[in-house]
């Protein structure tokens, strides 16, 4: 674990590699003096000659340089911050550089001659955090936000960062602890009217079940958030040469997968990650199950298998010339394992299965009732496979908009854990048990809340949390 100061700390805040541009960043109270040792100031507003003295919120040409020989490193743009109006509370500044690899690395060093440590994995976004300019769950989405790839997840990751979330979670906490003080009033005073009491009881129950089903509901909404978060594993499965293959390459758009008309030519899975109306999806194209003595084929058979086990959808391809009881067979296990399963008759340019209806019959007896015919040699029908992808994720989550979806396995948990000590204080009332049992399970209740929102979060979980995140965030 690292060990945390409140130093001045610097860091690239860019990706490694060459750019246009790098921005490094610079936080800690006093960072402004200590970056005069390094830096010259050749143009500003108002004819400001060190960094420290720049207002707030104002740019400064200039140039780093050398504290050792005072030799030019790089001509750059200074940006100062003032605590506590910045993202991490403290002074900032932020200097933008040009982006070679070379100058980046130059740059830090001068830094560090003056006095700037290097910062740890997440420790700006730790700082904010600490100085209260964030919750920890928005702090967390701010990595949710780096890494989006989709619009849905960057509409998720974006409204939990700024606060949607937050907002909600802050409302039902705010009524916890309101109804908690309450019940602390019957506990330490038991001179109220029956009659009156009870009316007072009555209301701490509404309220308490009108937050329990508000968290109820955003545990509801991790249906899409878990996919939002690690992306809807959608498997091709079935016979060999039943047009898996040419799928896969259909939908990533190039040919990611040899397409041959040799049974067999897929022997592990292949994995690729694409976007589907904003949904992430990772798509899995796997060997041909078959009955083999070929060891290598039999292996990889053996992860087709498990890839369907894993996976959120099964699209099951059924050439024509596959007959009924081959499909039967094929399905049978597979349905156990997976809810979602779409028999997907495949090629047909080619000509439709003759035993289609057939085949439609037996699949409704194992609850498959989802057909679609296509050819991705032409493309013909590959829109109705990504409405069913659609029309999946939209199923999910009680239809919660992303706007208020839990997408952090961690915040799912533990509002899982609040929902179910706010039921038993709700029984406590509701049987007799007395308003102490009530309290001590609310009290439990926000505990685990705040696990969330990092009232009551150790400081090993957090360091755990911020250490996660990339270097100059």
């Amino acid at each position: 674990m690292y060990s945390y100061d409140d130093e001045p700390i610097c860091a690239c805040s860019t990706p490694a590699g060459i750019s246009g541009i790098a921005v490094i960043r610079i936080s800690g109270n006093g960072c402004g003096k200590l970056a005069d040792k390094c830096s010259v100031i050749v143009r500003s507003s108002g004819d400001y000659k060190k960094l420290s003295e720049l207002p707030g919120y104002t740019c400064a040409f200039g140039y780093v340089k050398d504290p050792s020989n005072d030799v030019k490193v790089d001509e750059v743009i200074f940006t100062r911050f003032e605590a506590p109006h910045s993202y991490t509370g403290e002074e900032m500044v932020e200097i933008s550089s040009h982006g070679s690899g070379a100058v980046k690395q130059e740059i830090l060093k001068c830094l560090g001659m003056s006095g700037i440590r290097m910062a740890y994995p997440g420790e700006f976004s730790r700082r904010a955090f600490i100085n209260g300019k964030m919750s920890l769950a928005s702090a967390e989405a701010v990595m949710d936000v780096i890494n989006s790839e989709t619009e849905r997840q960057l509409e998720a990751a974006g409204s939990l960062m700024s606060g949607k979330l937050a907002e909600e979670i802050n409302t039902i906490e705010q009524n916890l602890y309101d109804q908690a003080a309450m019940l602390e009033t019957f506990t330490e005073f038991d001179t109220e009217d029956p009659s009156e009491e009870e009316s007072k009881l009555e209301k701490v129950k509404d309220a308490l079940s009108d937050c329990h089903d508000r968290l109820t509901a955003l545990c509801k909404g991790y249906g899409k958030g878990r996919i939002l978060s690690e992306r809807l594993r959608v498997a091709l499965l079935g016979l060999p040469n039943s047009g898996k293959s040419t799928l896969l390459n259909t939908l990533t758009g190039f040919d990611r997968a040899i397409v041959t008309e040799v049974a067999g030519t897929t022997r592990d899975t292949i994995e690729v990650q694409i976007n589907i109306n904003g949904i992430p999806v990772t798509l899995i194209d796997t060997a041909g199950i078959r009955e083999t003595e070929d060891i290598i084929e039999s292996m990889g058979i053996g992860r087709a298998i498990e890839a369907g086990r894993g996976a959120d959808m099964i699209f099951y391809m059924i050439p024509p010339d596959m007959d009924a009881d081959e499909v039967f067979v094929g399905v049978f296990d597979l349905r156990e394992d997976c809810d979602s399963i779409t028999a997907v008759f495949t090629k047909s340019d080619a000509g439709e299965n003759p035993e289609r209806k057939e085949i439609e019959e037996q699949l409704k007896t194992l609850g498959i009732t989802d057909f679609i015919s296509i050819s991705a040699e032409e493309g013909l029908n590959i829109d109705k496979l990504e409405d069913a992808i659609v029309d999946y994720y939209n199923e999910l989550g009680g239809g919660a908009s992303e706007g208020l979806l839990i997408t952090n396995s961690r915040h799912y948990s533990k509002f899982s854990k609040a929902c179910k000590k706010l039921a038993l204080a709700l029984d406590a009332l509701d049987n007799g048990l007395g308003t102490e049992v009530c309290a001590s399970a609310l009290r439990a209740c926000l505990d685990e809340i705040g696990e969330v929102t990092g009232k009551t979060v150790s400081a090993t979980l957090a360091d755990t949390i911020f250490s996660r995140f990339c270097i100059g965030k």
